[in-house]
C-alpha cells in the first residue's frame, strides 16, 4: 500500500484546511478588476479637474426638454386667461348696467352672444339707487261726529332707526315696507289705477295693514276710519368717477285715501 501511494498518489504535500478555497470564497474573489472613476475624478497632469463630455444626444435631450417646458407654460398661461376672460365676459353681461357695460357694450354682446346667451340674472335687474321713504296719515273719528285729519308719520323712520347699529337687523326692518311699498306700485299705475287684477287689491291691503300697524285702532283716542300714504324719493349720486350726474330733485307721490275696515285688523 505504501509503494501504491508513492507511485500512484500524489506526491504533493496535501493543503491544509485554512488554504483550501472553496466554491464560494471562489466566487467572491472571482470577478472583474476594473475601477469606475467618477467624472469629478478626472484630472490632467496638473491635477485640474477635467470636465466630462457633452454627446450630442444630451444637448439634443436638453433642448427638447427645455421647449416642452417653454409649450406648455405658454399653454398653460393662454388657458388661464381665455378662461378669465370668458367668466369676466359673462360677468359683464349679468351685472347691472354700469360706466363699463355702457362704453362696451357692443363688444359685449358680440363675444356672448349667441353662443354664450345668458337667461338668468347673477344680480337685480334693477337695483336701488333712490332714497325711498314712506309716509302715512289717517283720519279718525270724533265722538260728536267730526273727523280729524292727522300729520303725516314717517313709516320709514322707525324702521330705519331700528337697523341703526345693528349688526343683524331683523326681515322685518329691512324688507317688509319696501316690499310693500314696491308690490304696490309695480300693480297700479301712476293714476294709481290697478294694472294686475287680483294682485293689486291684494297690494293694496297689504300695505293698508302694514301701516296701520303703526297706528293702531285708535289715534290720539279717536278711531280711525281713513288712512293715506304717500312716499318721497331721493336720487342716490352716483361716484364721482363715472361721470353721471343725478337729478337733484325730490319726487313726491300721494295715494288716495283708503277706508280702513275692520278686517284689516285682523291678526295685527
Amino acid at each position: 500500500m505504501e509503494q501504491f501511494r508513492k507511485t500512484t498518489g500524489d506526491s504533493a504535500p496535501p493543503r491544509s484546511s485554512d488554504t483550501l478555497v472553496g466554491p464560494a470564497k471562489a466566487f467572491e474573489t472571482a470577478g472583474p478588476t476594473t475601477e469606475c472613476i467618477e467624472p469629478s475624478a478626472l484630472r490632467d497632469a496638473d491635477g485640474n479637474t477635467l470636465a466630462a463630455e457633452e454627446t450630442p444626444g444630451d444637448t439634443a435631450a436638453r433642448v427638447q426638454w427645455t421647449a416642452s417646458l417653454v409649450a406648455l407654460t405658454v399653454t398653460f398661461a393662454v388657458l388661464i386667461g381665455a378662461v378669465l376672460w370668458h367668466l369676466g365676459m359673462v360677468f359683464l353681461t349679468l351685472a347691472p348696467a354700469n360706466s363699463v357695460t355702457n362704453r362696451y357694450q357692443q363688444g359685449i354682446n358680440g363675444y356672448i352672444y349667441p353662443e354664450f346667451g345668458q337667461n338668468w340674472q347673477m344680480f337685480a335687474p334693477n337695483p336701488l339707487a333712490q332714497n325711498v321713504s314712506v309716509g302715512a296719515r289717517v283720519q279718525t273719528l270724533g265722538r260728536d261726529g267730526t273727523r280729524h285729519t292727522w300729520d303725516w308719520e314717517n313709516l320709514s323712520f322707525s324702521h330705519i332707526e331700528a337697523m341703526k347699529h345693528n349688526p343683524v337687523p331683523s326681515h322685518l326692518d329691512q324688507n317688509v315696507l319696501r316690499r310693500s311699498w314696491d308690490f304696490y306700485t309695480e300693480s297700479h299705475d301712476l293714476k294709481d289705477k290697478p294694472t294686475n287684477g287680483m294682485r293689486s287689491t291684494l297690494s293694496t291691503e297689504y300695505l293698508t295693514r302694514i301701516a296701520l300697524q303703526r297706528f293702531g285702532r285708535q289715534w290720539n283716542g279717536e278711531r280711525i276710519i281713513r288712512i293715506q300714504l304717500a312716499s318721497r324719493t331721493n336720487a342716490i349720486a352716483p361716484p364721482k368717477w363715472t361721470g353721471e350726474k343725478a337729478p337733484n330733485t325730490t319726487a313726491y307721490r300721494v295715494l288716495p285715501w283708503w277706508p280702513v275696515k275692520e278686517k284689516f285688523y285682523k291678526e295685527l
